[in-house]
């Protein structure tokens, strides 16, 4: 069988190959973005990638399993999950567990401009992070607080936002008991 086009992006594409039942990933990067990766100020995507899954991972965070890693190409293995934003509505647990996840993300600096529920999937139960690439956990400087905040709040609207003020309940909650 050939691949199937998943979806296309500014700088990547995403296929499904059936023979595997794996979703490869490759990336184009702009040449600004190229220079950064050769200078070792980012890391090339599909290591950036695996890097981000060990750290969501080490923090009881679910990603998907790599099959394999290279600068530009990424292969994981289908989860088989529903994508979170079409079961968060009406299910309280998973409610609990993406706000939980947000406030590891949150307290640990990795820092991710799409954590919106699309970004999800729910495989047997359990919250899955997906589009990895796109997260950073710096290593020469971190986000603010406030600008994980505020793209957050960017992410999570409309039906949603909800979610975005049980998060913002539960980092204060959790920081006042951590101050005890």
């Amino acid at each position: 069988m050939s691949l199937q086009l998943i979806q296309t992006g500014k700088y990547s594409r995403v296929h499904y190959d059936p023979d595997q039942d794996a979703f490869i990933k490759t990336f184009t990067p702009n040449t600004r973005d190229k220079w950064r990766y050769r200078l070792g100020i980012r890391r090339y995507p599909g290591h950036n990638f695996r890097h981000v899954a060990r750290r969501l991972e080490a923090l009881g965070i679910s990603t998907p399993k790599i099959l394999s890693a290279e600068r530009y190409r990424l292969v994981t293995a289908n989860i088989h999950g529903v994508a979170l934003h079409d079961v968060i509505g009406n299910d309280a647990r998973l409610q609990h567990r993406f706000v939980e996840i947000l406030v590891t993300l949150c307290r640990n600096r990795i820092h991710c401009r799409g954590l919106h529920t699309n970004n999800f999937l729910v495989a047997d139960g359990d919250i899955v992070a997906i589009d990895l690439d796109a997260y950073k956990a710096p290593r020469f400087f971190h986000y603010s607080r406030r600008e994980f905040i505020d793209c957050l709040s960017r992410s999570l609207k409309g039906k949603e936002g909800f979610l975005f003020r049980n998060f913002l309940e539960r980092l204060d909650t959790s920081e006042h008991r951590s101050q005890r």
